[in-house]
C-alpha cells in the first residue's frame, strides 16, 4: 500500500486508544503500573513524540515503550530518546517483509535515571523517508529489574502468536507484547490479546494507518510465556514481540559487597581472572556450538582495575550480559554511549554474584547460531544507582564451522558417468555456490587448482565469488572449468583467512581446525570435499592436416577403393588448450565410424570405404587413418581428371564439433577416370601368342595409356582370365586348342600401366576369344555373351565401353594363330 493511499484513506476513521489503568492491576504488589502516555504516533513522518507524561516519571523506575512501525523499501531502525536523557535499550524487534513494506513490532526500555518537567519520549526511525509510519505507547513501572526473556515472530496467518523459548527466571515477572499488522485483507474493528493480558493501547485497520497493539500483564508463576493476537476478520501480514520483566529491588537477594566499578568478560576457559591486560582475551568461537565466558566484577584501580573487594555480590538477575555486534566499533569507544546502548543483542541472559564467586563469575553460557566477524560483551549493573555500562576489553569472531560447496554442473555426483546431463563446456560459465552459516557476508577465496578430476588430469576452475548474502550466508560465483570430464574440490579449496581478522594472530591458531586446542579454534575456515561437479565435454575439436596416400600409386580411379587419409584431432577447451581428459570413455567421439567424420570434397563427393576408419583417442588427441572412394564413377560419359581436398567435420553426441569444415589432407589427391583394354593378336600356331593388356584414362578428349599405374597389376591374375570359343581353321589336321600359359603370369608381366596375357601354342592354327573378369562374380561381363567361369579380380572401376552401351563392360579380345595366307589380322578395337 502507498503512502499517499494511507493518507487518502485517513479521513473518516477514528483513532481508538484504549490506556490501562494507571493504578496497579491486582497482581504482585511489588510490580506496579505508574502511568502511560496512550498512544502515539504519526501517519507518515519519520519521527513521533509522546504527549508530556500526567507526572514527572520517577528515579529509579522502568520505562518501557512498545511500538509497531511501517516503513517501505526499507526495513525500520528504531530510535527511542527521552527529554531527561535516558538511555533506551532495543530489548527485541520482530520484521516481517511484504515487499516493499516493511512492517516492525518492537520493546525498548530504560531505567529511570533521569527526570523533569516536560517529560516526553521521542521515537525515531531516521533510515526511512517520509513513508515511515510510528505508533506507540510508553509505560511507567515500578518495581521492575532487567530484561529476562523475549522472543520475535511473524508470519501471515489469521491470528499472531509469540512465545518465549524458555520460562521465566523468577515467578513474578511483568511481560509486555507489541503487535504490528501490515497490509489486512479487510478492514477490521477489533484487535485482541490472550486471556490475561490487558490491553494498553490499539490501532484499528481504518484510513491506512499501521495497525496494531500493545498489552501487558503481570504473571505470578514462572513459565513459558506467551500471547495470541486475533482480530475478527483475520490478518495477512503481522510481527509480534513478547519480552519479561524480573521483579526490582527488593525482590531478590542483594546487598552483601561493595558497588563494582566495571566489569569485564574472558575466556571461560580460564581459571582465574588475569591481571594483565594483554591476558583478558576473548577467543574466537564457532557459530552454533556453545562456549561459556567469565565475567569479572571490577574495582576502580588504575591503570588496571582488579577484582572488586569485598566480594560483590548482586540482586537476583541485575547483571545483564549482553552480545553485541560492535563492527562499527562504537561500543568499544563509548560503552555507556546511546549507539552501542541501544544495539540489539546477539544473545543475553542476566545473572547474579553470590559471595561465593569472589566477585568473579565463572561459566556464563551462550551460543551464537549465526556467525559475526565482530561481537563484544556488553554488561549492565541494575543494583548501582547509576546503573553501571560495561563492555569486554577484547572483541573476538563467531565463525562458521565451514563452507558447503554446491555446483549448477552436477551431471552425477559419483563423477563416473560418462553420459549425463547436463554437461557444461570446458570455458564456459557455471556456478558454484558456498553457503557457510547466517551472518556470513563476506567473500570466500577458491584455489581452483586445488581439485580431483575424472579422468586424471586435473584442470583448473577459474572464477571468483561475490560476497555473501548474510542473511544465508550463500555466496555465489561464475566460475570456468579447463578440463573434459568431472573434478571435485578438495578440502579448503574454497576458503575464508580474514573472517576472524579481529582475532588474528593470537586468539585463534593459523590452520582449519573446529577442535580446540588449548582453547582455541583455527583462524580459517574452509570447504569439506565436494561431491563431482561436471560432466565437462570440451569446447571444440581441431583437425591437423596430414598426407594423403592415393589408391593406385600417384592418383586414385573414381569408384576404387580408396584413398587414405591420415590426419590428427585434437579435443580443446574455449582456450584453444588440449583436454587431456577426453579420452577412454569420455571420448564420445567414436573413430572407427566413418559417418560421424562429415567428410565433404570440394570437387567431388566422397564416400565410405569398406575398411572402417582407425584412431584411438590419447590424452585428448587422436591420430585417425580413414580410407575412402568416390562414388560413382559414371558410366555414360567419361569424366575428367580432378584434384580432390577431403574436409571433415565430426560431431560427438554432445554436440562437439569443429567451427567449420576443414581439410583433413595437406593437398589434394587426384583422380582419374579408368578402362583396361584388351588387345586382340595374331601369330603362328607354333609359337605362344602375347595379348597386351593396357591400363587407360580419360584425359579430358580421350582415352590415353595410363603409365602412372602401379596398382592395376597385383590384382590382376590368370584365374581372372576367360579362354573360349576355340575354333579350328578349316582343312586343317590336328585338333586345335590353347591356354593360358604361367608364368608369366599376366601380374608379373606389368609394368608402367601394361601387361600381356600369354596363350600356349595350339599347333593347329585356329581362334580362340578372350575376356577378363573385373567384377566380382564367378562369369565375366564382357561382350562375348558365354559363361566361361573365371575368378573376379574386384576392379570394376576399369570396365570400358566395348559394346556401345555403357562403361560397364569387361573387356574382351580375339587370338589367331596360324594364318599364313593373310600376314595381319585387323581387329576392331573399342576403346
Amino acid at each position: 500500500m502507498s503512502q499517499s493511499t494511507r493518507l487518502a484513506r485517513a479521513a473518516g476513521f477514528a483513532l481508538a486508544v484504549l490506556l490501562g489503568s494507571l493504578c496497579a492491576r491486582p497482581a504482585l504488589a511489588q510490580i506496579t503500573l505508574v502511568q502511560s502516555t496512550g498512544l502515539f504516533g504519526t501517519p507518515a513522518g519519520t519521527s513521533t513524540t509522546s504527549s508530556t507524561f500526567t507526572t514527572n516519571p520517577t528515579v529509579g523506575n522502568t520505562l518501557v515503550v512498545l511500538l509497531w512501525t511501517w516503513t517501505q523499501n526499507t526495513a525500520a531502525t528504531i530510535h527511542v530518546a527521552d527529554t531527561a536523557g535516558n538511555t533506551y535499550t532495543a530489548n527485541v524487534q520482530a520484521t516481517i517483509v511484504q515487499s516493499p513494506w516493511y512492517e516492525s513490532a518492537a520493546v525498548f526500555s530504560t531505567p529511570i535515571t533521569a527526570t523533569g518537567s516536560g517529560f516526553q519520549i521521542t521515537i525515531t526511525t531516521p533510515l526511512n523517508d517520509n513513508q515511515s509510519q510510528i505508533r506507540a505507547v510508553a509505560l511507567e513501572y515500578s518495581g521492575v529489574g532487567p530484561v529476562d526473556r523475549t522472543a520475535a515472530a511473524s508470519g501471515a496467518s489469521a491470528t499472531a502468536t509469540v512465545a518465549t523459548a524458555a520460562p521465566t527466571s523468577s515467578a513474578n515477572e511483568l511481560v509486555v507484547s507489541a503487535l504490528g499488522i501490515d497490509n489486512p485483507a479487510v478492514q477490521f474493528n477489533s484487535i485482541g490479546p490472550s486471556a490475561g493480558y490487558t490491553t494498553r493501547a490499539v490501532e484499528l485497520q481504518n484510513a491506512g494507518e499501521t495497525a496494531g497493539a500493545a498489552a501487558d500483564q503481570i504473571v505470578s508463576s514462572a513459565g513459558v510465556q506467551s500471547i495470541t493476537w486475533t482480530t475478527a476478520q483475520g490478518m495477512s501480514g503481522w510481527a509480534a514481540v513478547i519480552a519479561t520483566f524480573g521483579a526490582g529491588s527488593g525482590s531478590g537477594s542483594g546487598g552483601g559487597g561493595g558497588a563494582a566499578s566495571g566489569f569485564n568478560a574472558v575466556d571461560g576457559y580460564l581459571s582465574s581472572y588475569p591481571a594483565a591486560a594483554a591476558g583478558q582475551r576473548i577467543y574466537t568461537k564457532l557459530a552454533g556450538t556453545g562456549f561459556t565466558l567469565n565475567v569479572a566484577a571490577l574495582n576502580s584501580v588504575t591503570p588496571t582495575p582488579g577484582l572488586q573487594s569485598p566480594a560483590y555480590v548482586s540482586g537476583t538477575n541485575k547483571v545483564t550480559v549482553d552480545l553485541v555486534d560492535d563492527s562499527d566499533g562504537s561500543c568499544a569507544s563509548s560503552c555507556a554511549g546511546s549507539t552501542c546502548q541501544a544495539k540489539a543483542a546477539l544473545a543475553t541472559l542476566t545473572t547474579s554474584f553470590v559471595s561465593g564467586d569472589a566477585s568473579y563469575k565463572k561459566g556464563l553460557s551462550f551460543t551464537l547460531p549465526n556467525a559475526d566477524p565482530n561481537v563484544r560483551v556488553r554488561i549492565r549493573d541494575t543494583t548501582n544507582s547509576p546503573t553501571v555500562y560495561a563492555c569486554s576489553v577484547d572483541n573476538f569472531s563467531v565463525r562458521p564451522a565451514r563452507l558447503t560447496v554446491t555446483s549448477s554442473a552436477n551431471a552425477d555426483p559419483s563423477g563416473a558417468s560418462a553420459t549425463a546431463s547436463p554437461v557444461v563446456k570446458t570455458g564456459a560459465t557455471f556456478t558454484l555456490t558456498a553457503t557457510a552459516t547466517a551472518g556470513y557476508g563476506r567473500t570466500p577465496s577458491v584455489n581452483g587448482s586445488n581439485v580431483t578430476a575424472n579422468p586424471l588430469n586435473p584442470g583448473v576452475a577459474s572464477g571468483s565469488f561475490g560476497a555473501a548474502n548474510a542473511a544465508n550466508g550463500a555466496a555465489t560465483g561464475s566460475f570456468t572449468y579447463s578440463e573434459a570430464g568431472y573434478f571435485t574440490l578438495n578440502t579448503n579449496a574454497v576458503y575464508d583467512q580474514s573472517f576472524t581478522s579481529v582475532d588474528q594472530p593470537g586468539d585463534c591458531t593459523a590452520d582449519y581446525s573446529n577442535f580446540l586446542v588449548n582453547g582455541k579454534y583455527g583462524c580459517y575456515f574452509g570447504s569439506a570435499a565436494t561431491v563431482a561437479f561436471g560432466r565437462f565435454i570440451p569446447d571444440h575439436f581441431t583437425i591437423t592436416a596430414g598426407p594423403v596416400t592415393p589408391a593406385c600409386g600417384t592418383f586414385s580411379y573414381f569408384d576404387q577403393d580408396g584413398f587414405v587419409t591420415a590426419f590428427t584431432l585434437t579435443a580443446q577447451n574455449s582456450s584453444n588448450a588440449t583436454t587431456q581428459n577426453y579420452t577412454g570413455p569420455f571420448a564420445r567421439l567414436a573413430l572407427g565410424a566413418w559417418a560421424g567424420y562429415g567428410f565433404t570434397g570440394d570437387t567431388a563427393i566422397p564416400s565410405a570405404s569398406a575398411t572402417a576408419p582407425t584412431g584411438t583417442w590419447n590424452d585428448g588427441v587422436a591420430s585417425v587413418s580413414v580410407q575412402h572412394q568416390v562414388l560413382a564413377r559414371p558410366t555414360s560419359t567419361p569424366a575428367s581428371p580432378i584434384s580432390l581436398t577431403v574436409s571433415a567435420r565430426p560431431v560427438d553426441p554432445d554436440g562437439v564439433t569443429t567451427a567449420a569444415p576443414a581439410a583433413v589432407m595437406s593437398a589434394g589427391t587426384p583422380l582419374r577416370f579408368g578402362v583396361l583394354a584388351l588387345g586382340s593378336g595374331y601369330g603362328s600356331n607354333l609359337l605362344a601368342l602375347r595379348l597386351p593388356v593396357t591400363a587407360m584414362y580419360w584425359n579430358g578428349t580421350g582415352l590415353v595409356a595410363n603409365a602412372a599405374d602401379t596398382c592395376t597389376g597385383a590384382v590382376l591374375s590368370n584365374a581372372s582370365i576367360a579362354l573360349g570359343n576355340q575354333v579350328q581353321k578349316p582343312g586343317t589336321a590336328g585338333s586345335f586348342s590353347t591356354s593360358v600359359m604361367a608364368p608369366p603370369t599376366l601380374a608379373s608381366t606389368w609394368s608402367q600401366g601394361h601387361g600381356s596375357i600369354t596363350l600356349a601354342p595350339p599347333s593347329t592354327a585356329g581362334t580362340a576369344q578372350v575376356a577378363l573378369n573385373l567384377g566380382s562374380g564367378a562369369t565375366d561381363a564382357s561382350c562375348i555373351g558365354w559363361g566361361v567361369a573365371s575368378t573376379g579380380s574386384h576392379l570394376p572401376w576399369l570396365r570400358g565401353n566395348w559394346c556401345g552401351s555403357s562403361y560397364a563392360v569387361d573387356p574382351s579380345s580375339l587370338a589367331s594363330f596360324g594364318t599364313a595366307a593373310t600376314p595381319f589380322v585387323y581387329l576392331r578395337e573399342n576403346h
